[in-house]
């Protein structure tokens, strides 16, 4: 073989290598960097001190979106505030101003007795949701952060800084759960999501930021209050929020932050 077939060859090999090499790069860097953030404090990422069937009154602050819009607290109305585990809900709103909302089990009573009835009933049983939690938020109380109420449990949601660098390939956030008795934090979770790789992208559906399985901590930042509430995992309005996978796509377009 000449000299000339081995140098395009070679030239060849290496194109391949080089193209292997760019499909590729994404996931030995997110793999790099994942490893060594998942090894960093806070050690452990995640933990649960104890559970809470009775809350009673709960704060809920998204600093991601950020905030609950009007949407938004309707659906924690119907999914969460049960009157019974949980009497006082409150949430920020987009622009700062907490919501407050309280609930007795008579709240809920046209829904109850439909589900008590006969389960088959669905559309009459969400729309006598629709109409109740629609009522209570109807009926709830708006204050500056300085003057809310202090309620028994604290749920903050926050983004974990991350650098531009890492940001292209991986994304980062928290929950902290805090008795506001005792100051105690009772529960924690940092998770570490990755971004979709070149070669796999969100293919399934296409409007998520990042791949759903966690690199480290658990990987639901909603799921995980329900590990700490327990009366949450029964709690069943038929009612699903949009996720922030799908919140941040939207917000950032499926690009670098």
């Amino acid at each position: 073989m000449s000299r000339t077939s081995w140098w395009l060859i070679a030239l060849a090999f290496l194109g391949f290598l080089g193209l292997i090499l760019f499909l590729t790069h994404d996931i030995i860097i997110t793999n790099i960097l994942a490893y060594r953030i998942c090894k960093a404090d806070p050690n452990p990422k995640t933990f649960i001190k104890k559970t809470v069937e009775y809350p009673e009154s709960i704060y809920w602050e998204d600093n991601i979106y950020p905030g609950f819009d009007e949407n938004d607290r309707l659906l924690m109305i119907r999914n969460y505030l049960d009157g019974v585990h949980l009497k006082t809900m409150a949430l920020n709103g987009p622009d700062g101003t907490i919501h407050v909302y309280t609930a007795t089990e008579e709240d809920w009573l046209e829904s109850s007795a439909i589900n008590k009835e006969t389960q088959q009933d669905w559309k009459n049983y969400f729309s006598a949701l629709d109409k109740e939690a629609q009522k209570i938020a109807d009926q709830g109380q708006t204050y500056p952060r300085q003057t809310m109420p202090r309620l028994n449990y604290n749920i903050i949601f926050n983004q974990v800084s991350l650098t531009s660098f890492e940001r292209r390939y991986l994304w980062s956030d928290e929950v902290t759960i805090t008795d506001t008795r005792t100051n105690e934090v009772i529960a924690y979770n940092r998770r570490l999501m990755r971004r979709w790789y070149m070669i796999l992208p969100d293919i399934a559906l296409g409007n998520r930021y990042y791949s759903p399985k966690a690199r480290c901590g658990f990987p639901s930042i909603i799921g995980f209050p329900y590990k700490t509430f327990s009366y949450l995992e029964s709690v069943n309005s038929g009612a699903v929020p949009e996720t922030y996978n799908s919140k941040l796509h939207r917000l950032y377009g499926g690009g670098e932050k």
